[in-house]
């Protein structure tokens, strides 16, 4: 006797390799890129599987459908792909069913961390799974090569031996140093794998409390925050943005070296050093502070992209803390963005707040 079920499975496409879409075992199919283009053909169909329909999201929020049981199309700005399928399967296979977990990550690193790298050096870092505190991984990134092209090779360590883009094992691949590396991740494991690595990890806590050892191992500077929160990052990639921090490399003989940044908070810290490594997004909503982060540390770019979000928010609202935050600053075009705010919407702004600005930009305003 047989019956049918319905799965549903949410992947992240791998551009570069084959990604395995298993809905339970026995039950997957297989995708693959074609060189030429962004089309993906569904090969390796293992189990009874009727395949209902595809849905592709993109990052701009636009999700397309398509029917077709041989393929789809998926372009480099898509995030999700996702699978409706009607299975017909056996009352054994049935009763002998397993919850699969599918989780998406995208790992980013960033260019300038990698363009300083000499042959056969590396530099290590670890994320953790979303949504699974206990499965954490180590990856590299290390120089292959001197000449151009995939000149980078990416491993990610598999201790959990969980599948990755649908093989167990480490992950390897090669990318190009000269532009910012992403890629998109597929992990699928069965529940007890992420308790049994929790238990694991409670089991050598008292191990851990000797901070030193993993700061060595996987960065080679840490920040000290207000809250004497200690976060890690790398050397190559704060020189890259700032004189100020390569000063304080130059002048420093310690490793891991220690920057104590306790006008801030380790939230605010943590934004800029994902900036730095490629995630542009992490400032938002953070601004302020990172603005007056970047200031102290001399980060242009940093600063670039705070004050490129101040001009596109600055309202009537805001103006009169945003205009000193500019004349304190020097920056000319928000200054002059500013003062045709206070004199344009004049009637939207609270007087109170403008009667407190500083004389000179009164002045200013009222010379418009």
């Amino acid at each position: 006797m047989s019956e049918k079920e319905d799965f549903v499975q949410t992947v992240v496409l791998s551009r570069d390799s084959e990604t395995v879409v298993k809905f339970a075992d026995n039950l997957e199919l297989t995708c693959s890129r074609r060189t030429d283009d962004d089309w993906y053909n569904i090969t390796n169909i293992r189990g009874d599987i009727e395949i209902k329909r595809i849905t592709v999201s993109y990052n701009d929020g636009s999700v397309f459908e398509y029917k077709n049981k041989k393929g789809f199309s998926s372009g480099s700005t898509s995030r999700n792909t996702t699978f409706y399928i009607t299975a017909t399967l056996k009352i054994k296979d049935v009763q002998e069913m397993k919850e699969i977990c599918a989780v998406p990550y995208q790992l980013q690193i960033s260019s300038v961390c990698l363009q300083y790298l000499k042959l056969d050096h590396y530099f290590k870092d670890k994320f953790v799974l979303p949504g699974y505190d206990g499965l954490k991984f180590t990856y590299y990134a290390k120089k292959i090569k001197m000449s151009t092209g995939n000149d980078i090779e990416v491993h990610v360590k598999n201790p959990y031996d969980v599948e990755i883009q649908g093989k167990k094992g480490d992950f390897k691949i090669r990318k190009c140093s000269s532009s910012n590396i992403d890629i998109h991740l597929s992990y699928c494991f069965y529940p007890d794998v992420s308790d049994k690595s929790i238990a694991a990890s409670e089991s050598t806590h008292a191990s851990a409390i000797d901070e030193s050892r993993p700061e060595s191992r996987f960065s080679d500077v840490y920040f000290i925050s207000s809250d004497d929160t200690k976060l890690q990052s790398h050397r190559c990639i704060l020189a890259a943005y700032s004189d100020v921090f390569s000063k304080i490399f130059d002048e420093s003989s310690e490793i891991p070296v220690k920057i104590d940044a306790k006008d801030f908070d380790a939230d605010t810290i943590q934004s800029a050093i994902n900036f730095f490594c490629g995630k542009s997004l992490a400032i938002n909503g953070k601004e302020m502070e990172v603005f007056k982060f970047a200031v102290k540390y001399g980060i242009q770019a940093l600063n670039e992209a705070c004050v490129s979000h101040f001009e596109e928010s600055v309202d009537s609202k805001n103006v009169c803390e945003f205009i000193q935050i500019a004349y304190s600053n020097n920056l000319a075009n928000f200054k002059q963005k500013c003062l045709q705010i206070l004199v344009e919407k004049k009637k939207e702004i609270d007087s109170t707040k403008v009667a407190e600005l500083p004389k000179n930009i009164l002045f200013d305003v009222y010379c418009l």
